[in-house]
């Protein structure tokens, strides 16, 4: 199954589609698909309305983050599902999960900072307990994201430097101003 995410029009860094695949989040910046689909509309859901679903297909996800949707093989019946792990995670610099990480509350890595545009600034760290992860979604609600394994971000953070560059560049200056 896959939606638009909404939070790529307020940072265009967060890629533009969102995937699942046997309960695990996968963002991509671009989704082919060679099978059939159907749409599932959620109306009283508040952050996603509809999306479009797949059956019996097989999730594959390139070097350059995009993902194709092609049909199930016979040698894929072995092809194990994704796993979540205890996550690596960005949030806001300053933030109620970077205070939350600076007081001790939580088990994690080194945290690194996001320089953004506009003086914006992002943390990344991965916790590292999966208990403690389910218990900061629940006490920190859309204080943090989760990052994905394909993510640039996630990637970026392996790094040695202590700081990460930011990902976005604008194509084109015109298409930023405002009117």
């Amino acid at each position: 199954m896959f939606h638009f995410n909404k939070g790529h029009l307020a940072d265009p860094t967060i890629p533009m589609w969102v995937v699942k695949a046997h309960g695990v989040t996968f963002y991509v910046n671009h989704v082919t698909s060679e099978m059939p689909w159907s749409t599932k509309e959620t109306p009283l859901n508040d952050k996603t309305k509809g999306s479009i679903k797949f059956k019996k297909c097989k999730l594959t996800i390139d070097s350059e983050n995009n993902a194709t949707i092609s049909k199930l093989g016979i040698a894929d019946a072995w092809l194990k599902p994704p796993r979540r792990q205890a996550g690596r995670i960005i949030m806001g610099w300053g933030g109620k999960m970077w205070e939350a990480l600076k007081a001790g509350e939580f088990q994690h890595s080194k945290i690194k900072e996001v320089q953004g545009a506009c003086s914006s600034s992002w943390a990344i760290c991965d916790l590292l307990d999966e208990h403690e992860l389910t218990m900061a979604l629940l006490k920190y609600p859309n204080s943090f994201r989760i990052l994905a394994p394909n993510e640039i971000y996630y990637q970026a953070y392996d790094e040695k430097s202590d700081w990460i560059e930011e990902q976005w560049e604008a194509e084109d200056e015109r298409d930023y101003e405002l009117d």
